[in-house]
């Protein structure tokens, strides 16, 4: 039987794909269709999902350093962003690509989750130690350099509380694209400080390091106030399944 081509893995995603609902506003208009062009031309290569989650870190974790080592400049911003935004897409890209190979492995999804549990864990500390090398006399003060550290924080904890939340609510399972209602798109809108790829795109402005902590501090704060309301939301609705 020959291989299906890049379109016909586009069509095939399209409708094999996780739920939109609640999923933040980059990641759904974004990061998720790259992720499923990505997918199928890994697909058309012979790679596995295992390869490409690969690749997603080799492009994730390059940005990650060069953030901490390269000064800032109009030029490195954008390519080091870029570079993590393909990192992101690449991340989308291996789900769908063992669904493109009907179904992947309990292997493949820990290697993905210790692939974003490692740039969670440093992506963070990489733009705290930026700002102190090379922006230290621009800040407001030294405290600026807490705002990193408690977006980390910050991050971690729902990022760990979702995983857990989301393996409880579905024993493990992934729900599929379903017709959505209004409340989906508005739950995206309202995620948006939650979402990754929108912070990679943020991250062009650190070389206008006033600008970038106004934006970066106020998605932490947006960050916060989701994680607040959505942690006891989450406890409530496992609590009712028993």
């Amino acid at each position: 039987m020959s291989k299906p081509t890049i379109a016909q893995s586009i069509r095939d995603l399209s409708r094999a794909q996780k739920s939109k609902a609640g999923a933040p506003l980059y990641s759904r208009v974004i990061n998720r269709p790259v992720g499923r062009v990505l997918a199928a031309v890994a697909h058309q290569l012979g790679m596995t999902p295992d390869q490409v989650t690969a690749v997603s870190a080799l492009c994730t974790y390059t940005g990650i350093v060069l953030i901490a080592v390269v000064r800032p400049t109009v030029a490195s911003c954008v390519a080091v962003s870029l570079l993590l935004m393909l990192g992101y897409a690449l991340d989308s890209a291996d789900g769908q690509l063992a669904r493109l190979r009907h179904g992947g492995s309990k292997a493949g999804e820990w290697l993905d989750h210790v692939a974003d549990v490692i740039k969670l864990s440093t992506i963070h500390s990489a733009i705290a130690i930026s700002l102190y090398r090379f922006s230290i006399d621009q800040l407001p003060g030294a405290w600026a350099l807490l705002i990193p550290l408690a977006f980390g924080a910050v991050q971690g904890i729902h990022f760990f509380s979702y995983i857990l939340t989301y393996q409880l609510r579905y024993h493990g399972g992934t729900p599929l694209a379903k017709d959505e209602k209004k409340p989906g798109l508005l739950k995206s809108v309202l995620s948006a400080p939650t979402d990754y790829g929108l912070m990679c795109f943020v991250l062009m402005l650190r070389c206008s390091p006033t600008a970038f902590l106004w934006v970066y501090g106020l998605m932490l704060v947006g960050y916060a106030a989701y994680v607040v309301a959505a942690l006891p939301k989450w406890y409530l609705e496992l609590r009712r399944q028993g």
